[in-house]
């Protein structure tokens, strides 16, 4: 921050190594002293494929359940849904689901099966809803 050029390598380093406790301190040190948080630091001094990783790695460390339901949306964003993306979704966070559902819900104000059934139909729906309906 306020140097000329960003060292990529030490924020993923930063990113990927620090608990989650650290990078809430992180952060919330950084807004006492520039006044916005990592996030919009991030947003700042990055910009495409790069920006996207580093905000979706610290998002997923200090609101996991926020970007899964961000995730979710964003696979069912558009003309047509990207199902490869929001079937992966659906499997990988199937463990936290109910949290996730909670966050989408709050974020959103539909449930994932509500936004799925928007989205998709036939056996796909099915499948979707029953795996939803049981992880939450």
């Amino acid at each position: 921050q306020g140097e000329w050029g960003t060292d990529e390598k030490g924020l993923f380093n930063i990113l990927c190594c620090s608990p989650v406790e650290h990078l809430e301190n992180i952060n919330s040190s950084y807004v006492d002293k520039y006044g916005y948080s990592l996030s919009k630091a991030i947003e700042k001094e990055l910009d495409g494929l790069i920006q996207e990783a580093a905000l979706y790695h610290l998002n997923m460390k200090l609101k996991p359940f926020e970007t899964m339901a961000g995730q979710i949306k964003k696979a069912c964003a558009g003309f047509g849904s990207d199902e490869f993306a929001l079937t992966s979704h659906i499997i990988r966070f199937q463990q936290v689901l109910s949290d996730v559902n909670a966050a989408h819900e709050e974020m959103y104000e539909k449930t994932i099966v509500d936004r799925i059934e928007s989205e998709v139909g036939g056996d796909y729906l099915k499948l979707l809803r029953t795996i939803v309906e049981y992880s939450i």
